[in-house]
């Protein structure tokens, strides 16, 4: 994808801790005796490029706001958005299905300064929860971001430790959420075993240092993406599961083998 970065490392192993990261085996060499087999070539991925692929959006279409729109704001603002949500804008920021199918990133024309100077730009899908970047934080280029839970937006609370992360973790809870075309969603009891909840963490990479919404993300390939949502002591109360493509969403209900209380291939 033009214009983003991302690395290439060759490791031994899968047991990469951090990053967002795509594993491809590389085949046995007989001529390399000292290297030890399997091989995987890790690609590490731009978080934008994370969000394209998994709701297989189309290179040649345009998804977010141009230049002239993002410097009108700025200039309404007085202030320079912080990199990463300035590119985030201009790449897919008018996407309803990335951004709006469950919380909402606001639109350019309303996002504005709180009264106690944070930058608003993401809300709850009933507006109970807001989330902006402090002011003083704006002049870095990939700033935490705050949420407000009280109605009197008196006391703000870090969600998730950059912007980068945070828009992720809204991109997969939106797609799990209905953004994406084939989903599902259990809280019955006999799905929250534990050896259901081993199916996924067993079968799909957990996707750390991404949000403190009581949510976790999974995922292999970021063709599809598994959360689960938690209560304060870890307990997980909910599994949800989306993807764009048929063959995964069917791979994903054969592996994890749950009644589900939502299915959208029920709903057809």
């Amino acid at each position: 994808m033009k214009g983003y970065l991302s690395g290439l490392v060759v490791i031994g192993g899968k047991n990469l801790q951090a990053g967002r990261n795509i594993f491809v085996p590389v085949a046995e060499d007989s001529d390399h005796p000292d290297i030890n087999f399997p091989l995987y070539v890790c690609f590490i991925m731009h978080y934008l490029q994370i969000i394209h692929k998994l709701y297989n959006l189309p290179e040649d279409v345009n998804h977010g706001y141009d230049e002239a729109e993002i410097a009108l704001l700025e200039r309404r603002l007085q202030v320079q958005l912080p990199a990463s949500l300035r590119q985030y804008y201009l790449s897919v920021g008018k996407n309803k299905m990335v951004n709006d199918s469950f919380n909402r990133l606001t639109s350019l024309g309303e996002i504005g300064f709180s009264e106690d100077d944070h930058l608003v730009f993401y809300e709850e899908n009933q507006a109970v929860v807001l989330w902006g970047i402090a002011k003083a934080d704006l002049p870095a280029p990939n700033p935490p971001v705050y949420g407000t839970y009280d109605s009197a937006r008196q006391e703000w609370f870090m969600d998730a430790d950059t912007t980068e992360h945070f828009l992720l973790s809204m991109a997969w809870w939106n797609g799990a959420l209905g953004g994406l075309t084939h989903t599902a969603f259990t809280d019955l009891e006999e799905d929250l075993t534990p050896e259901r909840i081993a199916a996924v963490t067993a079968n799909w990479q957990e996707q750390p240092g991404v949000s403190n919404q009581l949510l976790r993300f999974f995922t292999n390939d970021f063709e599809d993406i598994l959360v689960f949502s938690t209560e304060q002591n870890g307990q997980v109360n909910g599994v949800y599961a989306g993807t764009n493509r048929q063959e995964k969403y069917k791979a994903m209900l054969h592996t994890l083998q749950m009644e589900w209380c939502y299915r959208s291939d029920r709903d057809e």
